[in-house]
């Protein structure tokens, strides 16, 4: 009776010499955390390349094969003559591609934007002077809100207009610019940079001492416009 409880505490107290498991060797223990390692790093990268894989398809099956299509590789600023190294060609989902925008950087270099377009933007027409809207050389393309919302209405590309403003050195009330062209109308209805819920911007054809007076006015006061 004494041996059987010696023996059951001997097993109770975890006696290496009785009853207890076998130990494995260190460097056993070591390969089989390695293996184990391994084995999870490599199962992780298939799943992540099988998620990888499963998004492009189900991309591709929702889109379809994508279209070249210009985009603006940084910020053009609206009045802006674009040149190359703002240019680049992408291609993407032609549900995403606006109607009629550019394919072929050649197309768009020269041309002056009416909006200020920010990076990755697609090119279109719409976004650029065309035709009437040509600027001459030695001009400018100059953005003006004008005080008189309503009578944005009346202008039209080509209308010739006196700008009315704070003439320099004064606060008197006068012409700041005269005979000026406009270049560019937003359209009816139109919202971003030349529509929105203010005044609608126009575009307006100016040397650079017109568009200092101009600035400089629309800084201290609304700015006005008398058609020609």
């Amino acid at each position: 009776m004494h041996r059987g409880v010696q023996r059951g505490l001997s097993l109770w107290t975890g006696d290496r010499s009785r009853g207890s498991l076998p130990r494995l060797p260190h460097v056993q223990l070591s390969s089989i955390r390695r293996a184990f390692r391994w084995h999870r790093r490599t199962f992780a990268a298939l799943f992540v390349a099988v998620a990888v894989l499963a998004g492009l398809n189900a991309l591709t099956s929702r889109t379809g094969p994508g279209i070249p299509v210009v985009v603006a590789t940084r910020t053009i600023v609206g009045g802006t003559t674009v040149t190359a190294d703002d240019l680049a060609v992408a291609t993407a989902p032609a549900e995403f591609v606006p109607e009629g925008a550019f394919t072929a950087i050649d197309a768009v270099v020269g041309r002056i934007t009416v909006v200020d377009l920010p990076a990755r933007a697609a090119l279109t027409p719409s976004a650029l002077l065309g035709g009437e809207g040509q600027i001459a050389a030695g001009k400018l393309a100059l953005p003006v809100r004008f005080a008189e919302s309503a009578a944005v209405s009346l202008l039209r590309v080509g209308s010739r207009i006196d700008v009315l403003g704070a003439t320099a050195g004064s606060s008197e009330y006068g012409v700041v610019a005269s005979d000026v062209r406009v270049v560019a109308m937003p359209a009816s209805g139109e919202g971003g940079v030349l529509g929105g819920s203010d005044s609608p911007i126009v575009l307006l054809e100016v040397d650079s001492a017109e568009a200092s007076r101009i600035s400089a006015a629309a800084s201290v006061s609304s700015v006005g416009f008398a058609l020609r």
